[in-house]
């Protein structure tokens, strides 16, 4: 009878033993499926958007001091610091600008979130504006909307207590109530530009489809290798998608040509990745024919971001086809050729003493770019706004794009990086892998439960 006792509690012991195991097993095999995909897991998402939505349309927006020296703009211009009045130029020259002020019968072409400052040039300078102008700070200037004879004219903003027709001075095609000049700013440009940056650097990270630069023999070049005086070809630009083009800035002022044999288009909007790394952000840009874009063929969906650039001038050459995302960068126009877009930075001199600067073309981007990032699904225990779940994108680091060779001898069109999706599915088979170890446990421990049932009935 003790001996059938004895065996009996060691049957219950050997079943509990088992029990916890299988139990144990069992939670471990849980939260490695849960890893691999079964429970809340990252999933690729494709983000669509418009990455200079909030510049407001404007072909240039700056977050600091702009100067104006010369030319033109075609569209509105937009600074959240000073304005240096320093030479002739013409604002919103063509009526395109639509920002609208609540209130106001008319756009509003010029805005400035400080002041205005008249004295680096003050025997000749004249902005002259067609629609309205908003200025943050009216310290130092004056608004007139009389002559010296007191006849009711169109608006002029002149240096402190300065006469009608003084310079220098801003002038506008419209006479507009002095109490909507300011002082106030209608842009909140520090949310502007925090929303700007934010945007740069998920254009460095955008994983979409990637094209190849190829030579006359239809070789790739890979990025940070095109020879001095080489033409470079855009290859693999297709419909329905966002294609990236990788270059470094020594590729742009190395190549003699870009050519592009497909024109970007709403529906394939074209993003270049410029990375000035290699000269410490900062880029002089000779800049070269791009034959197949320009003007509206092409140039509104055509985007250049330099999300890394502290210092861009534009020296000379050709016209730029496209936007300028340049968030961080102190811009300068030497060249008196054309930017088909807008223009994004920190501050700005739209031409500099001596020195024209060429026109802004009001062909602002027009498309949206679609890029896949990873977003963390919700668990149904936890609410959306949890830690847990946040948008990773940001942090993936993107292909370079050093491009691949078809049978053939000519580009891939596909633009796949390979060794990313390879990565990714080594990282991936880690929880299934996981997964399988816990599944045995759970076999060995059932086995155990088995064996020690048996072994309670034989005594």
């Amino acid at each position: 009878m003790q001996t059938t006792t004895s065996s009996a509690r060691r049957a219950g012991r050997l079943w509990l033993t088992g029990a916890a195991t299988a139990a144990a097993a069992l939670a471990a095999t849980a939260i490695a499926f849960n890893a691999a995909g079964t429970g809340p897991a990252a999933q690729a998402a494709t983000v669509t958007y418009d990455p200079l939505a909030p510049a407001l349309g404007f072909n240039s927006f700056v977050e600091d001091e702009t100067a104006l020296v010369s030319t033109e703009s075609e569209g509105g211009v937009a600074t959240g610091g000073n304005l240096v009045v320093k030479g002739s130029y013409n604002v919103n020259i063509h009526d395109a600008s639509t920002f609208t002020v609540a209130g106001d019968s008319r756009p509003s072409a010029l805005v400035v979130g400080g002041r205005l400052d008249f004295g680096q040039d003050p025997a000749t300078s004249v902005v002259q504006v067609h629609d309205y102008v908003k200025v943050g700070d009216l310290t130092g200037a004056t608004v007139r909307n009389t002559d010296s004879n007191n006849a009711s004219v169109n608006t002029h903003l002149v240096a402190s207590g300065a006469g009608y027709d003084s310079t220098p001075r801003i002038e506008l095609n419209t006479q507009q109530p002095l109490a909507s000049v300011g002082p106030a700013s209608p842009i909140d440009f520090d949310a502007a530009f925090t929303e700007l940056r934010a945007n740069a650097r998920k254009l460095t990270g955008c994983r979409a489809h990637s094209v190849q630069m190829v030579d006359e023999r239809l070789q790739v070049i890979p990025k940070g290798e095109v020879a001095a005086g080489q033409r470079i070809t855009i290859s693999g630009i297709q419909d329905g998608v966002t294609n990236i083009l990788h270059v470094t800035g020594e590729d742009l002022n190395d190549m003699s040509e870009l050519v592009f044999p497909v024109q970007p288009t709403e529906t394939a909007p074209l993003l270049i990745n410029v990375d000035t790394s290699g000269t410490g952000g900062e880029m002089h840009w000779y800049v070269r024919n791009q034959p197949g874009a320009g003007g509206g063929n092409g140039a509104p969906y055509i985007l250049w971001n330099f999300g890394d650039t502290t210092r861009l001038t534009l020296t000379g050459g050709d016209s730029v086809e496209g936007s300028i995302l340049a968030p961080d960068a102190d811009y300068t126009d030497l060249s008196p050729s054309n930017v088909e877009g807008q223009i994004i930075a920190k501050n700005a001199s739209h031409g500099d003493t001596g020195a024209n600067g060429g026109e802004i073309h009001h062909f602002p981007f027009a498309a949206e770019i679609a890029c896949e990032d990873f977003v963390q699904t919700t668990p149904a225990s936890k609410s959306p706004d949890d830690n847990s779940n946040t948008i990773q994108g940001s942090t993936d680091v993107p292909s370079d794009d050093t491009g691949t060779t078809g049978g053939s001898g000519g580009p891939s069109q596909g633009g796949t990086d390979w060794t990313d999706s390879l990565a990714a599915t080594g990282t991936s088979l880690r929880p299934l892998l996981a997964g399988a170890a816990a599944l045995t446990a759970v076999g060995a421990a059932v086995v155990a439960l088995t064996l020690a049932r048996r072994r309670s009935t034989e005594h």
